[in-house]
């Protein structure tokens, strides 16, 4: 089963003044996303833009994916804010793939083969309950064209699904999906909403609507709340704001990754070396 990473480079370009940076926890995680799909589940793809093909390849990581890099993630800047929509290249990426397909997230790793997961189901990573910080009733914080409205055939009492991983196995949901949720960005003109919120709403919260208006069932890979599935998938997003607030925690975290790495792919050494933020933890070892 081949899978495809997403990597949008404008919003990380609007954070790091053009250029494109990733911090040390996340290059380690997503080099570890695509080396243990590789070794579990099969060939993996990066679908991104020309900055990010030009980065990745100067970090000597192009050759992380062994299905190749497609930069046609370039049409998106100009034509979908990527301070209010920082997620959408898993959706353009999405918009152009081919069912069945995988789309995983540069920051989930999944340890194990996926196989006996999917039978022919669409599986998102987990469901997400409507908190109202995350999930508000659209109504009350999207000011949008006045020609836009939400199909009639939503429910929006479905909870939401969180596609760091997702599979879709025809192309019906997938057009569906994709269309809606781009069909909302560009109709987005403001309202109270962050940036979490509205991304949120077009990924996660779109999705399940559309499964269900279609008839389809969304299973998922574990529980919202699961705690012991980290042998099977470790998915770095909470994470992220644990390491800004704890050193001693990214550090540990880092040591880890380049401890798996170098004990399953050996030969990912020499690119651990190459990156002067991998190699320090190198040195340590």
């Amino acid at each position: 089963m081949e899978a495809f990473h997403a990597f949008w480079s404008a919003p990380n370009r609007e954070r790091n003044a053009g250029g494109v940076a990733l911090p040390d926890y996340e290059t380690l995680t997503l080099m570890l996303s695509a080396l243990k799909w590789r070794e579990k589940n099969g060939p993996i793809r990066l679908v991104t833009d020309s900055a990010g093909a030009a980065y990745f390849a100067r970090a000597g990581l192009d050759a992380l994916w062994n299905a190749g890099i497609d930069a046609s993630l370039d049409a998106l800047d100009g034509a979908i804010d990527p301070k209010r929509f920082w997620a959408a290249g898993k959706l353009e990426a999405l918009r152009r793939a081919k069912a069945p397909c995988v789309l995983l997230d540069t920051d989930l790793i999944l340890w194990e083969n996926i196989g006996a997961r999917l039978r022919g189901c669409v599986v998102a990573a987990h469901r997400e309950s409507l908190s109202p910080d995350v999930y508000p009733a659209p109504e009350t914080v999207f000011a949008l064209d006045p020609g836009y409205s939400f199909p009639q055939e939503w429910d929006f009492s479905l909870p939401a699904a969180n596609t760091a991983f997702l599979y879709l196995p025809s192309d019906e949901l997938r057009r569906y999906y994709t269309a809606e949720a781009f069909r909302f960005m560009r109709a987005l003109r403001g309202g109270s909403a962050n940036s979490v919120v509205t991304m949120c709403f077009a990924e996660q919260r779109i999705l399940p609507m559309c499964a269900a208006a279609l008839g389809i069932g969304v299973q998922t890979l574990t529980d919202e709340h699961a705690q012991d599935e980290q042998s099977f998938v470790t998915h770095l997003w909470g994470a992220k704001r644990e390491f800004a607030r704890s050193p001693e925690r990214r550090v540990e975290y880092c040591l880890g990754c380049v401890l798996r790495i170098v004990r399953d792919f050996p030969e990912w050494t020499g690119a651990l070396e190459a990156n002067e933020e991998t190699r320090r933890y190198l040195d340590s070892l």
